[in-house]
């Protein structure tokens, strides 16, 4: 009887421990239904009051404090906040700006308003349930769902790549755990991809937060260029200089260029840099050194090798998460193979890619060979000594 009785009790006491979990546990509607009230669209706006880009942000003080992703509203003169509810704000005052991890913190002057619950993001686990919401595009508190599918290191932090669709507009949005807290800022979108996108952790906007405007957007202008900013940096198209001397050229003259560092890349958003990686893909065979000189004047391209038969150049960061490489042949200077340097897992390259794929070994290179595609051309993927992706190289096929 004394056994009997233990059992049940055992038994009532996981139910209500599961019982309690569920009770954490909240749907997507229910998360919708409480939260959204507080994630809000962002559209900056030039001089004249014209919109020069749209993307998201989301409430976290009554008094009007808004966390975003700095793209969002860099090089405005203003930016007019929409509430779900149909209020309408404008600013130009910032509180704090993480430029690394692309952070911004706005202020309105609100009273009252709604504001989302915020979550410890350490610790968010691989796997995990989450909820995004956000405005894509202006459409106020669009939902989507799916899970965490990663956690990538870069330079300077980490960042959640998630499964939950994400379009245009987007960035600055919201990601919500099961428990309806903020655990993320979505960030980046791969518009090709297969749901690559990313999320920087609310952790890091946290130390961000207040109340009191610090700075204004005008601060955020880039400042004038110099004379020696403006200088021009070799090109493809007349260095002849051997790589010591293109280097050191490059750190002196090309401040105006970007791309040599994480914080400073060609594109602030990986979907633009995949999207010129493909058009280079496309014109392999066809473009020479002139023409992707031209095609990426912004950027500092830096001279990596050149023999007899080829040249080499790379883009050190075409985005925070990815780099370039570039071949020419000679003497025709045309465009031979193209490489996008990545931190990828094989579960993403197969996710953008295909999965009908060889393994082979390359002198000491282990690669994924994809072989002659139905364009003509070949496609590898390179591996590191841990398995992992670090670049995606497309050649003319012979």
């Amino acid at each position: 009887m004394q056994l009997a009785a233990k059992t049940i009790f055992l038994i009532l006491l996981i139910s209500t421990s599961i019982f309690a979990q569920n009770r954490s546990s909240k749907s997507p509607s229910e998360i919708a239904r409480e939260q959204s009230k507080a994630v809000v669209v962002l559209e900056a706006l030039d001089e004249r009051g014209s919109v020069l880009g749209q993307g998201s942000g989301f409430i976290v003080t009554p008094n009007g404090a808004i966390v975003s992703n700095l793209h969002v509203v860099q090089g405005a003169a203003m930016v007019r906040v929409k509430l779900p509810n149909g209020d309408v704000y404008k600013t130009a005052d910032l509180v704090e700006v993480d430029d690394a991890k692309d952070i911004v913190v706005i202020k309105i002057k609100g009273f009252k308003l709604p504001v989302v619950t915020l979550g410890d993001s350490d610790k968010a686990e691989v796997g995990e349930q989450v909820v995004a919401i956000s405005s894509p595009e202006g459409l106020t508190n669009s939902i989507s769902t799916g899970v965490i599918s990663g956690v990538r290191r870069f330079d300077t932090h980490r960042v959640f790549q998630l499964t939950a669709p994400i379009s245009n507009g987007s960035s600055g949005g919201a990601l919500f755990n099961s428990k309806g807290e903020v655990i993320g800022i979505i960030t980046y979108l791969f518009k090709s991809g297969q749901n690559i996108n990313f999320a920087v952790p609310i952790n890091y906007a946290r130390g961000l937060i207040g109340d009191q405007a610090s700075k204004t957007l005008a601060q955020l202008q880039p400042a004038p260029e110099t004379k020696e900013s403006v200088k021009p940096a070799p090109s493809l198209v007349d260095s002849t200089e051997d790589n010591e001397q293109i280097d050191g050229q490059l750190s002196g003259a090309a401040r105006g260029k970007r791309g040599r560092t994480a914080l400073d890349p060609v594109f602030t958003r990986p979907d633009e840099a995949l999207n010129l990686f493909s058009r280079l893909v496309e014109n392999l065979g066809l473009y020479t050194t002139r023409e992707v000189g031209e095609l990426m004047a912004a950027a500092a391209i830096v001279k990596t090798k050149d023999t007899e038969e080829i040249e080499e150049y790379t883009i050190k960061y075409l985005s925070s998460f990815s780099g370039l490489a570039m071949s020419f042949s000679k003497p025709e200077r045309l465009l031979t193979s193209v490489e996008l340097l990545v931190n990828w897992s094989v579960t993403d390259l197969e996710n953008y890619y295909d999965k009908k794929y060889k393994k082979r070994t390359v002198g000491k290179d282990k690669i994924l060979d994809y072989g002659k595609l139905p364009t003509g051309r070949q496609l590898i993927a390179v591996l590191d000594g841990n398995g992992n992706v670090r670049a995606v190289r497309f050649t003319k096929a012979k």
